[in-house]
């Protein structure tokens, strides 16, 4: 199975399962298997629950063990600047960054959104989380944080609920394919 990307700045050729992705250089129909896309959006949806799963066992053990607030929250503060650089790369030099998986993803996103509704909501993407990054961190540096007692289990709805929010999210979005 060849998925022609016409149209979408991809550079060189990935293999995936078998199924070559090419850049050609005219415009034409792409085609796309949809069932494969699904496929792949729910691997990805997989791997980023597997994601949030570890960080959540892992801060849970810290906050258990350890249970220091400064060193807590200024990983969270890192981890938000690591998410939000991908996107601005993609942004700026138009490449997919990420698994192989991630990559076909963006790519199929691009092509199925079309040019200027893709840039829109990478730009959203992008500045969303670069301010949210920019506030946690004059936040973590303004605040006392040293002062924030972590013993508490409420603490873990937040955590959850943005979990939820996320899952409910991609699954809308898959369905609608």
């Amino acid at each position: 199975m060849i998925l022609n990307l016409q149209g979408v700045r991809f550079i060189g050729m990935a293999w995936y399962n078998g199924a070559s992705i090419e850049r050609l250089d005219t415009m034409h129909e792409t085609e796309w298997d949809i069932q494969e896309v699904k496929r792949l959006k729910k691997k990805q949806l997989v791997q980023q629950n597997l994601l949030m799963l570890l960080l959540f066992v892992l801060f849970a053990f810290y906050v258990h063990n350890v249970g220091s607030a400064s060193v807590l929250l200024g990983l969270c503060c890192v981890l938000l600047w690591l998410t939000a650089v991908p996107p601005l790369y993609t942004l700026k030099t138009g490449e997919p960054i990420g698994t192989k998986t991630s990559r076909m993803v963006q790519a199929f996103d691009r092509y199925h959104w079309g040019e200027k509704r893709w840039k829109r909501n990478t730009m959203m993407e992008t500045g969303i989380l670069m301010i949210g990054s920019v506030v946690f961190t004059v936040l973590f540096f303004v605040w006392d944080v040293d002062s924030i007692r972590l013993d508490s289990p409420i603490g873990v709805f937040p955590f959850i609920g943005g979990w939820i929010g996320f899952n409910a999210g991609q699954i809308i979005r898959l369905m609608k394919l």
